[in-house]
This record gives structure tokens, C-alpha cells and sequence, in this order.
């Protein structure tokens, strides 16, 4: 089984190469090693080609994002004359165990696997990863295990119906079958949960296999939580709009959107989600179009009641961060 692996590196120098060494002391050598710098603007790509020399280095003219990115490694390696039959993703900001490549690809022995994701530990040992799902019906997205001593409670393979695409090991036909990732989640978040839906949706199975086991310095390219939690939202709106049927959106997401605004919409995280409803707004045309892939064309009231649906939330999101401040200026005075 012929295996390629795409790294997508972006200012990180120390943690690429990093990445970089704990791939070549693997037990099992993949037959392509592509390294993907999304237009760094510090020493990555000059300490590649000084440390790593026979490395395969596309460099971007711009950042794509992870998903446009990505796309170029998966490209590049189908455009081969003979291309691997799994391509392996891996951020730049992971460390990987001597034997994580042979354990993540062991699960493509059955046909109907399409993609395979790893145990992924916080650099302190805690588990990061093992298997990830969205919760219903606002699609927030929860890694299993999060946080908890790796006691070899998630030891077991398993098939999930979501994983993280920090390290994702993909079936080529599948991706030809379904395509690549959508570069409308740029700069990062949902667009491996969207490209697992797609999957699933063909009949492919998404494995979880704890023995393919990495360490992942997660944030690295996005450090700023504020900023995190905008792209965050973004990502989980436009995948809502993109995949739930129209009486899903219009009733239980509403309706757990507007409860969860009540109850927590105040402080920066509020403001970073009513950033996510004007960008959504903004951007909602592109996304039902991108939606009409997989569901029924939308009538013109029925685009319409989505838009107004947004803008009622943006409008809910500042009633109660205005109604906290209120409140907050009175409990001031009467002290």
C-alpha cells in the first residue's frame, strides 16, 4: 500500500522540523514525504531545505488556509504517475510515535474504510483525541476524551462519525469519489467535520485507531483565543447551513441557538460569535450554493427566512450582551 504524507506548515520553523524528524524515524517509511509551506514569513522553509534537503517543498505564493493548503499536497500527489493510494495529513505542530504511520494505515485493509484518525495527547501526557463528534443540534464539536488521563480507556478501534483533520489518513478513491476539502472554511475549523460528512454520506467508514498514537501542539498558527473563537463559529455556522436539512436549521438549531445566547452571551465569546453571524450573513449566498451540492434547491422565501434567521440571532446576541451591561451598571450604582 503506497502511502504519501502532506505536511502543511505556516511560521512555525521549530515544530515542522520537529514534525519533520519524528516522520523519519518512523518504523514504516511512506513512499512520499510532501511538505506544503502556506507562505511563511519567517526561517521554515529555508531550515527545510537546509535540514531536509531530498524533502518534497511546495511553497505557496499566499496563505490558502488548512483546507486550501491541503488541497495542493492531495493535488500534487494525484497529478503522479503513480499516486499513493492513502495520503496522510499532519499539521506542522505534531510529534509523532515510531510506529503512528504503520498504525494508521492498517485500518485501509477494509474497502469500505475511507478515513482513518489517531489517539492525539496534549504534550503533558492528557488525551487530546480519541474520536470526535458534534453535538446535536448546535454542532459544536467534541473531541472524546478531552482532557482525561490515557488510562487505555479509549484503546479500542472503533468507527466515529466525525475526526480531527490535525492527523487524518484519507483513502485517495474516496477523495476522488467525494473530492477535497472545501476551501470555504479558510483559514481552519469544520473543514475536516464537513469532508467527514461527505464521506459517511457515500458510505465510506471513519476508523479510530488508538495505536496510532501523536503528540499535538495545538494552536500554533492561531494563537489569538479571541480570533480562534470567530473562525470557530464561522466554520460551525457554514457547515450547519451547508449540511442540515432546512426543518433541522429552522427549528431545533434556532431554537439551541437562541438558548445558549441567553444563557452565555456576554464577554468576548459573544462578541466573537455575533462577528460569526455578520461574517455568515455576509457570505450566506456562496454557502447555499455550496449547500445545493447535496439538498434541494432553496426557494427565494426559503433563502430569505435563513438570512433573517441570522440577523435575528446577531440581533438577540446584542440584546443580551446590552441587557448584561445594564444590569452590571446598576448592581455598580446600588454598591
Amino acid at each position: 500500500m503506497n502511502v504519501g504524507v502532506v505536511i502543511l506548515t505556516w511560521n512555525a520553523s521549530d515544530a515542522a522540523l520537529a514534525c519533520l524528524a519524528s516522520l523519519r524515524w518512523q518504523s514504516q517509511q511512506p513512499q512520499y514525504i510532501l511538505v506544503v509551506d502556506n507562505a511563511s514569513t519567517d526561517d521554515t522553509v529555508a531550515r527545510i531545505q537546509r535540514d531536509y534537503p531530498d524533502t518534497w517543498l511546495i511553497e505557496n505564493k499566499q496563505n490558502l488556509g488548512f483546507a486550501g493548503g491541503m488541497n495542493v499536497g492531495i493535488e500534487a500527489l494525484q497529478a503522479l504517475s503513480k499516486p499513493p493510494e492513502i495520503v496522510v495529513l499532519l499539521n506542522q505542530d505534531t510529534v509523532l510515535a515510531p510506529n503512528w504511520l504503520r498504525e494508521i494505515t492498517a485500518p485501509f485493509v477494509e474497502p469500505q474504510v475511507g478515513a482513518v484518525g489517531c489517539k492525539i495527547l496534549y504534550d503533558d501526557g492528557m488525551i487530546q483525541h480519541a474520536g470526535k463528534f458534534l453535538e446535536w443540534p448546535r454542532a459544536v464539536a467534541q473531541h472524546v476524551g478531552w482532557h482525561e488521563p490515557d488510562l487505555g480507556q479509549y484503546d479500542q478501534p472503533q468507527a466515529f462519525e466525525d475526526l480531527t483533520a490535525a492527523a487524518l489518513a484519507l483513502h485517495m478513491e474516496a477523495l476522488r469519489d467525494v473530492g477535497l476539502f472545501d476551501p470555504g472554511y479558510a483559514p481552519a475549523y469544520y473543514e475536516d467535520s464537513d469532508l467527514c460528512w461527505r464521506l459517511r454520506r457515500r458510505g465510506y467508514t471513519i476508523m479510530y485507531a488508538p495505536e496510532a498514537r501523536l503528540t499535538h501542539y495545538e494552536s500554533l498558527s492561531i494563537r489569538d483565543v479571541v480570533r480562534r473563537s470567530q473562525l470557530y463559529n464561522r466554520g460551525r455556522l457554514r457547515f450547519v447551513l451547508k449540511t442540515y436539512a432546512l426543518p433541522d436549521i429552522l427549528g431545533a438549531f434556532v431554537k439551541s441557538e437562541h438558548e445558549f445566547i441567553a444563557e452565555h452571551g456576554r464577554g468576548a465569546e459573544a462578541r466573537a460569535l455575533r462577528w460569526a453571524y455578520i461574517e455568515t450573513i455576509g457570505r450566506l449566498p456562496e454557502i447555499l450554493q455550496a449547500r445545493g451540492e447535496f439538498h434541494p434547491a432553496l426557494s427565494a422565501a426559503e433563502s430569505a427566512a435563513l438570512a433573517n434567521l441570522l440577523i435575528d440571532l446577531k440581533h438577540a446576541l446584542a440584546q443580551a450582551l446590552y441587557r448584561r451591561g445594564i444590569t452590571a451598571i446598576e448592581t455598580i450604582s446600588i454598591l
